[in-house]
């Protein structure tokens, strides 16, 4: 006794983990939407298939001979045909192909025709007007065809044989198909409030979602393709609808749903490369009162947004989560509610706020005196690490005096004033002549110029200028196009750590300071990429665990960890932190004034919690060392 597929898969408690067909996804998400009504836009069809959408429904009515497309019978209007709405644009876009598929990458397109009058009368019209053009919806034989799938009032069954085998039809979960029958069904559509009241906020309860999700596997296990009908049509919606393998997703607001399936590549990351966070290992009341060493990290660009995204990326763990004095920066400029990389590496480095743009002077463009300029006169040596170009907003600002942040060549020769003993990170073509005032003034003043970062712990020199090894060659001011690549190209911070602590060590017997920055956080948000953002701080607490277990070991070292701003606006919409899986939606490409985090570890690592204002970091990093304000 042969039970219908609806009683088979809703009437019963197994749960099925037959995995999701693969997804065609020839131009992105974008092909897994279906306009549904779509005759009721005001560009029906162009609008559609325009923004790359799979399947699109048409609602058709028979009257006088002619195929009309509206909702309702009184909708009925002249010039609103079948032929002028739907067919002509089709063959218009066929003439316009150049590889003969409607969509690039070989994509398909899925016309649901939903006859709402006498379904056989309606199909012996529609098979008439596309006669002439038949090959171009013959999608057994041709590949480029549009697939049609007839809804609504469709033959029985038993029935679907004669009719021409361009015709597929929209499956009923309640119906028992024979083997023959089942190869005429192009998809199964349901009504979603047969499974849920789940109104597309929050989350389906665990049994609508266990319904939904057997639903979609026992379809999938058919080989055929689902959509749900009076479904919500929210963003909520749309993600879980992913993430269950949903092959069209029904949606009344096109633009909208087009521009979320578009970003989703961008918006979310899976990640592949988890590691355990360092774990501290020393009781706070073994640290000295102050520390011998200050190591400050600033991770560009990151809010709470970017911590807690990489946390969920990271199965819930990072080390800056494990670091026990935590706090909150203001980080807005003098002129401005939100700040640049510049007034805010400037407020970090000096303990001055500054306008935008301005990089180690005061408002009125006075040179003030920064961390490794104050150190100096205790005989603490100071280096920086960063992955931007070495004229980088935020690493110059621990050495350089000018108001204007794009003055390159003017903040590279302020490099022969600093007080810096390290400085290693991206190359800037202000440095290509090896025989200008530069080098020679670099050589003057006993820096050390070299590419790459191995082998630094034997140089011999006092000073070191290193460029990464490949920086040369890069555009450090511009992004890869392969957002993942970075995941690998950009842990220079990490490989460099190690090498300048020990070269810092070996020259400054009465400590050191170093400053790291992860500049490419940053990149990440102006570029709306949650791949880029999320890679791009999992490298930076990696480090940020080196430091760590540094602090432990040494016993005098204190570790700050904060940003100069927040970059994108970033919320994150949903994470498996199991699966290292984080969805999020972008609200700008430019910065924000979204306070950002601080954590701190060892020797005076109390002074750095609560909430303050980034110019408070320079002024308690003098009070733990002891260094009177000026």
């Amino acid at each position: 006794m042969k039970k219908t597929f609806l009683s088979a898969i809703v009437g019963t408690a197994i749960w099925l983990t037959v995995p999701a067909l693969a997804q065609v996804r020839p131009t992105g998400y974008l092909q897994n939407l279906h306009s549904h009504n779509d005759y009721t836009r005001n560009h029906p069809f162009a609008q559609a298939y325009g923004l790359g959408f799979g399947s699109i429904e048409v609602d058709l009515f028979l009257k006088d001979g002619e195929l009309f497309v509206a909702h309702e019978y009184e909708e009925i209007a002249a010039d609103r045909t079948f032929d002028k709405l739907y067919l002509q644009p089709i063959l218009k876009a066929f003439a316009g192909s150049e590889d003969g598929y409607l969509y690039p990458e070989k994509g398909q397109l899925q016309l649901l025709i939903d006859p709402k009058t006498d379904g056989q009368a309606v199909l012996k019209v529609l098979s008439e007007k596309i006669k002439p053009y038949r090959d171009l919806f013959d999608s057994k034989h041709n590949p480029k065809a549009v697939k049609i799938v007839v809804s609504g009032n469709r033959p029985a069954p038993e029935n679907f044989h004669l009719y021409d085998e361009i015709f597929f039809f929209d499956g009923e979960l309640d119906k028992a198909y024979t083997a023959a029958q089942l190869e005429r069904i192009g998809l199964f559509s349901a009504p979603f409030p047969l499974f849920s009241e789940w109104n597309g906020l929050g989350r389906l309860t665990h049994p609508d979602y266990r319904k939904v999700k057997t639903t979609v596997d026992s379809v999938h296990r058919l080989g055929k393709k689902i959509r749900f009908w009076a479904a919500p049509d929210t963003k909520t919606t749309w993600y879980e609808w992913i993430k269950m393998g949903i092959d069209y997703i029904n949606t009344d607001q096109p633009m909208a749903a087009a521009a979320f399936m578009q970003a989703y590549p961008k918006n979310s990351y899976m990640n592949d490369d988890f590691y355990e966070p360092y774990l501290l290992r020393r009781e706070e009341n073994t640290f000295p009162e102050r520390p011998k060493n200050v190591i400050l990290l600033i991770s560009d660009g990151a809010g709470m947004s970017q911590v807690w995204a990489a946390a969920m990326a990271n199965k819930g763990q990072l080390n800056v989560l494990n670091m026990p004095y935590t706090g909150y920066l203001f980080t807005g400029s003098t002129d401005n509610y939100h700040t640049d990389s510049a007034a805010g590496g400037s407020a970090l480095a000096t303990g001055v706020k500054t306008k935008n743009r301005f990089i180690g002077v005061d408002t009125l463009g006075k040179a003030v005196s920064n961390i490794p300029d104050r150190l100096y006169e205790k005989h603490i040596v100071s280096g920086i690490i960063s992955n931007d170009r070495v004229t980088g907003a935020t690493p110059s600002a621990f050495y350089a005096h000018v108001d204007e942040r794009n003055m390159s060549d003017s903040i590279a020769h302020n490099l022969l004033d600093s007080k810096l003993s390290l400085i290693v990170g991206g190359f800037h073509p202000v440095f290509t002549k090896a025989d200008s005032a530069l080098w020679k003034g670099l050589e003057e003043k006993g820096f050390e110029v070299r590419h790459g970062v191995a082998g630094m712990d034997s140089v011999d020199s006092e000073r070191l200028l290193a460029f990464a090894a490949d920086s040369a060659n890069r555009e450090w001011n511009k992004l890869d196009a392969d957002q993942n690549s970075l995941r690998t190209g950009y842990r220079m911070i990490e490989d460099a750590f190690s090498p300048s602590i020990d070269y810092l060590r070996n020259r400054g017997n009465n400590g050191f300071f170093l400053m790291v920055e992860g500049a490419k956080i940053d990149g990440g948000g102006h570029s709306n990429s949650m791949p880029f953002t999320v890679s791009e701080y999992l490298s930076f607490d990696r480090l940020v665990g080196q430091a760590l277990q540094y602090a432990d070991e040494d016993g005098e070292t204190l570790v700050i960890v904060t940003s100069d701003h927040e970059t994108g606006g970033l919320v994150l919409l949903d994470a498996d932190k199991d699966k290292g899986h984080v969805l999020g939606d972008f609200a700008t490409t430019d910065h924000t004034g979204i306070p950002v985090p601080l954590m701190a570890y060892g020797p005076g690592a109390e002074l750095f919690q609560g909430f303050l204002d980034n110019a408070d970091i320079a002024k308690r990093i003098y009070q733990v060392l002891n260094l009177p304000a000026e």
